[in-house]
Protein backbone atom coordinates (compact mmCIF):
# COMPACT_ATOMS: atom_id res chain seq x y z
CA UNK A 1 0.00 0.00 0.00
CA UNK A 2 3.04 2.90 1.11
CA UNK A 3 4.71 1.67 -2.22
CA UNK A 4 2.24 1.99 -4.16
CA UNK A 5 1.10 5.64 -2.76
CA UNK A 6 5.05 6.96 -3.36
CA UNK A 7 4.86 5.98 -7.04
CA UNK A 8 1.11 7.10 -7.44
CA UNK A 9 2.25 10.19 -6.01
CA UNK A 10 5.73 10.62 -8.12
CA UNK A 11 3.52 10.11 -11.26
CA UNK A 12 1.29 13.42 -10.23
CA UNK A 13 4.03 15.65 -9.90
CA UNK A 14 5.33 15.05 -13.51
CA UNK A 15 4.27 18.08 -15.83
CA UNK A 16 2.14 17.00 -18.33
CA UNK A 17 4.76 19.49 -20.73
CA UNK A 18 8.31 19.29 -20.78
CA UNK A 19 10.54 22.73 -21.80
CA UNK A 20 13.27 21.65 -23.73
CA UNK A 21 16.59 22.81 -25.58
CA UNK A 22 16.38 22.58 -29.35
CA UNK A 23 20.00 20.58 -29.98
CA UNK A 24 19.40 20.26 -33.50
CA UNK A 25 17.29 18.66 -35.86
CA UNK A 26 14.60 17.26 -34.18
CA UNK A 27 16.09 16.79 -31.07
CA UNK A 28 15.76 18.25 -28.05
CA UNK A 29 17.25 18.09 -23.93
CA UNK A 30 15.03 18.83 -21.51
CA UNK A 31 13.78 16.22 -18.32
CA UNK A 32 15.17 13.41 -21.13
CA UNK A 33 16.92 13.42 -24.63
CA UNK A 34 14.23 13.79 -27.03
CA UNK A 35 14.13 13.20 -31.01
CA UNK A 36 12.66 12.71 -34.05
CA UNK A 37 9.50 14.45 -32.66
CA UNK A 38 6.84 15.96 -34.85
CA UNK A 39 6.15 19.96 -35.21
CA UNK A 40 2.45 20.85 -34.02
CA UNK A 41 1.83 24.22 -35.46
CA UNK A 42 -2.06 26.03 -37.19
CA UNK A 43 -2.64 24.78 -40.15
CA UNK A 44 -0.79 26.43 -42.82
CA UNK A 45 2.19 27.36 -41.01
CA UNK A 46 5.21 25.25 -41.12
CA UNK A 47 8.44 25.96 -38.56
CA UNK A 48 11.66 24.54 -37.58
CA UNK A 49 12.89 26.31 -34.47
CA UNK A 50 16.82 26.87 -34.16
CA UNK A 51 18.90 25.10 -32.37
CA UNK A 52 19.07 26.56 -28.72
CA UNK A 53 14.97 27.51 -28.81
CA UNK A 54 13.28 26.58 -26.13
CA UNK A 55 10.75 23.99 -27.64
CA UNK A 56 7.42 22.94 -25.43
CA UNK A 57 7.49 19.12 -25.54
CA UNK A 58 4.35 17.19 -25.20
CA UNK A 59 3.56 13.77 -24.92
CA UNK A 60 0.86 12.52 -27.69
CA UNK A 61 -0.70 9.25 -28.67
CA UNK A 62 2.10 8.89 -31.27
CA UNK A 63 4.60 10.40 -29.28
CA UNK A 64 6.75 13.37 -28.51
CA UNK A 65 5.65 16.45 -30.42
CA UNK A 66 6.47 20.10 -30.02
CA UNK A 67 3.90 22.25 -29.65
CA UNK A 68 5.68 25.44 -30.04
CA UNK A 69 8.78 27.29 -29.16
CA UNK A 70 8.76 29.80 -26.26
CA UNK A 71 9.01 33.64 -27.65
CA UNK A 72 11.32 36.07 -26.00
CA UNK A 73 9.96 39.38 -24.92
CA UNK A 74 8.34 41.04 -27.61
CA UNK A 75 6.25 44.65 -27.78
CA UNK A 76 3.57 43.33 -29.18
CA UNK A 77 0.33 44.34 -27.84
CA UNK A 78 -2.91 42.32 -27.76
CA UNK A 79 -4.08 41.18 -30.87
CA UNK A 80 -1.08 42.00 -33.22
CA UNK A 81 0.92 39.43 -34.97
CA UNK A 82 4.47 38.96 -35.68
CA UNK A 83 5.89 36.24 -37.80
CA UNK A 84 9.35 36.17 -38.45
CA UNK A 85 12.87 34.02 -39.47
CA UNK A 86 16.34 33.84 -37.62
CA UNK A 87 17.69 35.33 -40.42
CA UNK A 88 16.05 38.53 -39.89
CA UNK A 89 12.58 38.54 -42.47
CA UNK A 90 9.24 39.49 -40.13
CA UNK A 91 5.67 40.65 -41.54
CA UNK A 92 4.43 42.09 -38.43
CA UNK A 93 0.18 42.59 -38.43
CA UNK A 94 -0.64 45.87 -36.27
CA UNK A 95 -4.06 46.44 -34.51
CA UNK A 96 -3.96 49.86 -36.39
CA UNK A 97 -4.83 47.82 -39.51
CA UNK A 98 -0.97 48.21 -40.58
CA UNK A 99 1.13 45.54 -42.06
CA UNK A 100 4.93 46.10 -41.95
CA UNK A 101 7.25 44.47 -44.12
CA UNK A 102 10.86 43.85 -43.18
CA UNK A 103 10.72 47.40 -41.57
CA UNK A 104 8.18 48.93 -44.97
CA UNK A 105 4.63 50.44 -43.82
CA UNK A 106 1.71 49.51 -46.08
CA UNK A 107 -1.62 51.82 -44.78
CA UNK A 108 -4.10 49.33 -43.49
CA UNK A 109 -6.69 49.37 -46.77
CA UNK A 110 -9.42 52.13 -47.06
CA UNK A 111 -7.03 54.57 -45.02
CA UNK A 112 -5.35 57.44 -46.39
Amino acid sequence: MWLSEKMAEQTQKQPAADLATVTGGSAAQGRSEYRDFSLIAPWGVAYRPPDAARAVLVESTKGMVCAGAVVDDTELEPGELLLFSEGGACIYLKNSGEVVINGQTFAAKGAE
